[in-house]
């Protein structure tokens, strides 16, 4: 799969989360932090759902859920995020071609980066 077609899978997934957030201005910087933590919780999706699948039964899996969820958020807070932040962006992107348009045109440049 095209590494294009992986973020968009991916993005779609992010833009599923809701936020009762109203839309603030979105800088470039925060953009970046939260392509940044996008590309994170991509792979970290990658790496989990085949470990929740294989889960031998429904609390194996939710306790590898949670790790994942954990790890997810780190990595957001990692960006420079916080929760919210990352879930009002998300929820912007959705409401606004141009916003999206941006992160995508983001998360190419660094996928084509050496």
């Amino acid at each position: 799969m095209k590494p294009t077609a992986i973020y968009s899978a991916a993005l779609a997934l992010a833009l599923a989360v809701s936020s009762a957030f109203a839309d603030t201005a979105v800088t470039d910087a925060q953009l970046q932090k939260f392509a940044d933590a996008y590309r994170s919780i991509v792979t970290l999706s990658q790496e989990y759902a085949p470990k929740i699948k294989a889960a031998a039964d429904a609390a194996a899996a939710e306790a590898i859920n949670v790790e994942a969820q954990a790890k997810m958020l780190s990595a957001v807070e990692g960006a420079g995020l916080s929760k919210d932040e990352y879930q009002n962006i998300a929820t912007q992107l959705r409401n606004d071609p141009a916003l999206l348009q941006k992160v995508n045109d983001i998360l190419q440049r660094t996928a084509a980066a050496p």
